[in-house]
């Protein structure tokens, strides 16, 4: 990444599409190389997690709408939304367990 003083036009950001990423961060204008996919292989830690990830997805959707209501208060000011927030507690509380057992084994 790369602070600039301003953007440039959008057709000097249009000549670069696919090459640089302009982009403002905290108000700051900013430029880096444009992003790329790792790929189609993940590390073993991204693919356990995967299963994780989903079925803290899956939860959600089984949850009261009082519990939901309650996820949506907490996150009320931290700038996410309930879902997020139940994901975020589902993953840690996940990657606590792994590092239990990992300690274990």
């Amino acid at each position: 990444m790369a602070k600039i003083t301003a953007m440039p036009s959008l057709a000097i950001i249009s000549g670069f599409r696919k090459t640089l990423d302009y982009y403002i961060h905290d108000g700051q204008p900013c430029v880096r190389r444009w992003p790329r996919s790792p790929g189609h292989r993940r590390t073993p830690a991204v693919e356990r997690g995967w299963l994780a990830f989903s079925e803290a997805a899956r939860l959600w959707n089984t949850l009261s709408p009082e519990i939901r209501q309650a996820y949506e208060a907490m996150a009320s000011d931290t700038g996410l939304s309930g879902r997020d927030m139940f994901q975020r507690s589902y993953m840690s509380g996940y990657k606590k367990l792994i590092a239990t057992v990992d300690e274990l084994a």
